[in-house]
């Protein structure tokens, strides 16, 4: 069951039915030849919350534009040579899934669209190529229609929530950062909790959606991301703290009580004031200052003056882009070689179909699962195509009656998408129904065609299930790369860290370790690589005034360039280490020299994690 129609529910779907119908209404207005795909872009398109609609219509329609590009330059060149027409659209369709793979929020849907425009806009040019160009622009014009019907009826009947909902979800996750600072502080725990740390990578997501919704979200978002990235720095640190009672306290008091983030960080630098200047209180104090950055960066959705932003950087599985361009690719030939071999006259169909369902797949965490859900929506969207078109819409006259007929239909389906785990099998049901379902201005009832269209649906799905078994990805995997790419990234830390952006070098490395805390829990090497880039951060900031000329200036040179040249041995860096820490003692630096001892501890520890995940593996 699909669960009870809830009011938030309701009103999403009828401003859903309402836009399909505004659509279809267009398209037919306009007579194209294909009106039902100006509706079957709403259906792609619809989102409960404004600002999606609206972000997601316009990369649409950008994706679109170049889609429309690529197919006029694929249609002069290769018009007459099928194989290489295939291949061209293949490679091309490879591109893209590739690139949505590692592109982020808005930016992937436009890499989508791109690719599966040019297989719906492509099929027919094979058969016809002289009326390739009247295609392209009939298909570049119901994707406009769908994009403007969408967001009027969003501008119109929705309301605009995400800017009080990000405010609430900033307000938790910092509320609950203060808390778990409060509780290190008071020496009752020193583990990061996991759900608060997948929560925080949450508002990031919305932050995404916001964008086409609000101004402010817009034009703050890199503050606001910096803000997030600070707080992931607060709660991944899991070093033991001082016992401090009195600000344990007031840490505590300012979590329950939550005044404005400006009011808040004001708070957490007073209290960061108040701590002594000793070694013991430098990561306190360190904590306590990337949360009062984080409270000041969220201060600007206040109308707060914007602080300097952060460098921000996020985690590129560049091989999970290969792969789903490599299972794109696969699944193009392959269709290409049913068509060519068969002679089947539905060989458009398989074209049109194939690129939305590689891009739906591809972002699917389990792809097998997506399939068979897919499977069940193609099936669903079969039957009631065929009940509808062959026993409803011959007794129909006018488009009101066959609006109200098709919106029987696709309520049930959108429906289906406000549930996570029904949302592929209802976009699968809604495209494959509007599609057999769809006539021209002049309808036919051919049953064989339409057997003839419902089998490619189906064909096609097995193809796309051969090219990912063919190419399978497991989630165990994942993590494996994800946690070498942490370990590759702590050797250019050790090797590069004069060099690179720390800042944004600790980002990336919160963004993979969140990643792993939703695939297989937190990771110890990671947190230790997090603590050794804090570790020469702060040595960074100790020795950048030193006179270049003085004898400890030379030393502290002389153990960087050995730790950094032993960077991939993290054994060899730390002997190093503690070498470079002998000496700084000799030349009178002592606090210089605590600072490699403590680095020297840190490589130790990171070499012994490192060989326990190993073992693991």
């Amino acid at each position: 069951m699909l669960g009870a129609w809830e009011p938030a529910t309701s009103g999403y779907v009828v401003r859903s039915l309402m836009a399909a119908s505004l659509a279809l209404w267009l398209g037919f207005q306009l007579h194209l030849d294909s009106p039902f795909s100006a509706a079957s872009t709403v259906l792609l398109l619809i989102h409960p919350l404004q600002g999606a609609v609206v972000g997601k219509g316009f990369n649409r329609v950008l994706g679109t534009l170049v889609g429309l590009a690529v197919a006029l330059v694929l249609i002069s060149l290769f018009a007459q040579k099928m194989l290489l027409f295939i291949l061209g659209i293949g490679v091309w369709l490879g591109l893209c899934v590739g690139a949505m793979t590692v592109l982020r929020h808005y930016q992937a849907t436009a890499a989508v669209v791109a690719g599966y425009t040019v297989c719906l806009a492509l099929g027919p040019a094979i058969v016809a190529p002289q009326q390739g160009f009247e295609h392209l622009v009939g298909r570049g014009t119901a994707v406009v229609l769908g994009v403007l019907s969408l967001s009027l009826v969003a501008t119109l009947f929705s309301r605009k929530t995400v800017e009080r909902t990000l405010h609430t979800a900033l307000q938790d996750v910092s509320s609950r950062t203060l808390g778990v600072l409060a509780a290190r502080v008071n020496a009752e725990t020193t583990s990061a909790p996991g759900p608060l740390i997948l929560d925080i990578s949450k508002v990031d997501e919305l932050l995404g959606m916001g964008r086409g919704e609000s101004f402010l979200i817009r034009t703050r978002r890199v503050t606001l991301q910096a803000g997030l990235a600070y707080l992931h720095a607060v709660v991944l640190d899991e070093c033991v703290l001082p016992s401090q009672a009195r600000i344990g306290a007031d840490l505590q008091q300012l979590a329950q009580a939550m005044p404005g983030f400006a009011v808040a960080a004001d708070r957490v630098r007073a209290l960061q004031s108040s701590l002594e200047s000793s070694a013991g209180q430098q990561r306190l104090n360190e904590q306590l200052t990337d949360l009062a950055s984080a409270l000041s960066s969220f201060a600007c959705l206040e109308r707060a003056p914007q602080p300097p932003a952060r460098a921000v950087g996020f985690h590129r599985h560049y091989g999970a882009a290969v792969r789903n361009g490599v299972r794109a690719l696969l699944a193009t030939l392959a269709t290409g070689a049913v068509w060519y071999l068969t002679g089947w006259d539905q060989g458009p169909t398989l074209l049109a179909v194939l690129g939305p369902f590689c891009t739906l797949l591809a972002i699917s965490p389990a792809p097998e699962q997506g399939i068979a859900s897919f499977a069940r929506g193609i099936f669903y969207g079969i039957l009631a195509a065929a009940g509808c078109k062959f026993l409803l819409l011959p007794h129909v006259s006018g488009f009101g009656l066959l609006t109200v007929v098709l919106i029987a239909f696709w309520s049930v389906g959108i429906h289906a998408t406000t549930r996570p785990r029904h949302a592929l099998q209802g976009i699968a049901y809604l495209i494959t129904f509007n599609t057999l379902v769809g006539t021209g201005g002049t309808a036919q009832y051919d049953f064989t065609d339409f057997a003839n269209q419902a089998l490619a649906w189906m064909v096609t799905i097995a193809i796309c299930l051969l090219a990912f078994q063919l190419i399978p990805g497991k989630t165990a995997s994942h993590a494996h790369v994800l946690r070498k790419a942490l370990h590759k990234d702590t050797r250019r830390l050790l090797r590069h860290g004069h060099r690179i952006d720390l800042l944004k070098w600790q980002a990336t490395q919160q963004h993979r370790m969140v990643a792993l805390q939703a695939l297989s829990g937190a990771d110890e090497a990671g947190l230790v690589s997090l603590q050794l880039g804090r570790q020469l951060r702060l040595l960074h900031r100790k020795t950048r005034d030193l006179d270049p000329d003085s004898s400890i200036a030379r030393c502290v040179q002389t153990g960087n360039r050995r730790i950094s040249r032993h960077a991939s041995h993290s054994a060899i860096s730390a002997a190093q280490a503690r070498r470079t820490s002998r000496s700084l003692t000799r030349l009178g630096a002592h606090d210089l020299a605590a600072c490699y001892q403590d680095l020297a501890g840190l490589l130790d520890h990171y070499t012994q994690v490192s060989a326990n995940t190993t073992k693991v593996r």
